[in-house]
């Protein structure tokens, strides 16, 4: 049997659902990464990095917190921003309370980078993703994905297209 036809109907429910997700997820990461990287030569892991940094309350997280929210370690992203801060998408900022953080800033080309790519990576994610599920399958997965996340403390960021696209100046941070 090809993997295209395998029935998993007979696998455990909690395996088959975790493989379909796993295996889906790699494929559109895959997909994305290359449809980005042919239009506006960015690897994925950067847009992602531009999207957090830009959706974040003055446009800054300490690293610790941009790992947690792309889900990479410490070093990884110490790495990533190395090759983002070379090629002036961000920049590193001392923690005026923290003398051991620092924070990851957007740039104005960092902004300018994220407001091009993303026309491109959202149609991407129409023809790669969206386009092949209704809109009430796009919410029950979302939703599905939402009690997974709650039940493990996750708390992920969904910054609106609007926001992202018109990102020309940081939000401030909440008073309090």
């Amino acid at each position: 049997m090809s993997l295209k036809t395998q029935d998993r109907s007979s696998a455990d429910p909690g395996l088959s659902a975790w493989l379909t997700l796993v295996q889906a997820n790699s494929l559109l990461l895959d997909l994305l990464e290359a449809d980005l990287m042919a239009s506006q030569g960015m690897p994925l892991g950067w847009f992602e990095v531009l999207v957090q940094l830009t959706s974040a309350p003055d446009s800054r997280l300490k690293m610790q917190e941009l790992a947690h929210s792309v889900l990479l370690s410490k070093s990884g992203v110490t790495r990533l921003v190395d090759r983002m801060e070379a090629a002036g998408l961000v920049t590193r900022a001392a923690c005026p309370t923290d003398r051991r953080a620092v924070y990851a800033v957007v740039t104005p080309e960092g902004r300018e980078a994220l407001r091009a790519a993303l026309p491109r990576h959202l149609d991407s994610l129409a023809e790669r993703f969206t386009n092949h599920l209704t809109p009430g399958e796009l919410n029950m997965l979302r939703t599905t994905l939402q009690k997974v996340l709650d039940a493990h403390g996750f708390v992920p960021t969904c910054p609106s297209v609007e926001q992202l696209a018109s990102a020309d100046e940081p939000r401030e941070a909440p008073v309090g």
